[in-house]
């Protein structure tokens, strides 16, 4: 394949601009050849004195271990990283509870959702969304007392039976003066993988849905629970 002289000399100008462009930060090589250049180039009636040159020759060393601190703590996080996965393959089979708001329905029902509730609160509702995040259900809760309440949809609406897979659900809590309240929310379901994600450790549960290893607040066996909102009104 012949190259013109316009490609040739575009090709020798950009890799001439690579070349020169600066950096944005110096390593201990650049500190030292930076030294070095000073004491080359120094003025011999007036030298640098014992103190800078001592002072300078601190900093490079302070540099020279921050890099290899810098590598070997990369180094163990990557270690730690890889234990933590071993440690947590131990989770798979049992059922944990840890903060999140996605539930799964399958061939047995829905995955029960943990909610907390505060002081002063009149009504808990439970809206449930599907993956288009369009609500396909409401459900008014018995449980409005404070504390912590369990919620477990019957993955159905009005309108019927709703297919299986995975929904969030989000909560609803009101004062008596119609003040919105916050309301904390944990997600219960059997742990079925282990992941490590930007320097996380993610527990896969049944249903596709995923917990981050520090979010867990307790682990159970993964036996049915009733619902203490097994009255609860459609609305």
């Amino acid at each position: 394949m012949q190259v013109s002289t316009t490609q040739y000399l575009n090709s020798t100008q950009s890799r001439d601009v690579k070349a020169r462009e600066p950096k944005n930060s110096l390593g201990k090589d650049d500190f030292m050849k930076l030294l070095t250049a000073q004491m080359s180039n120094q003025n011999p009636l007036k030298p640098t004195d014992d103190t800078q040159m001592l002072a300078q020759l601190a900093q490079f060393s302070s540099l020279e271990q921050l890099t290899e601190l810098n590598g070997t703590a990369k180094s163990s996080n990557v270690a730690l990283g890889a234990i933590n996965v071993t440690n947590a393959v131990g989770y798979i089979g049992t059922s944990v509870v840890a903060g999140g708001d996605k539930i799964h329905k399958g061939e047995s029902g829905c995955s029960p959702v943990y909610y907390t509730v505060p002081e002063g609160v009149e009504t808990v509702k439970a809206h449930v969304y599907d993956a288009s995040k369009r609500i396909v259900d409401t459900v008014v809760l018995a449980g409005t007392g404070e504390g912590e309440h369990t919620f477990t949809w019957d993955g159905t609406n009005p309108r019927g039976e709703l297919p299986q897979g995975q929904y969030t659900v989000g909560f609803e809590a009101r004062d008596k003066n119609g003040k919105l309240l916050k309301v904390g929310a944990k997600v219960a379901g059997k742990v079925t993988g282990v992941t490590s994600k930007d320097g996380k450790t993610v527990l896969e549960l049944e249903g596709g849905r995923t917990v981050n290893l520090i979010d867990i607040s307790r682990v159970e066996q993964p036996v049915a629970k009733k619902d203490d909102d097994k009255n609860s009104e459609n609305s």
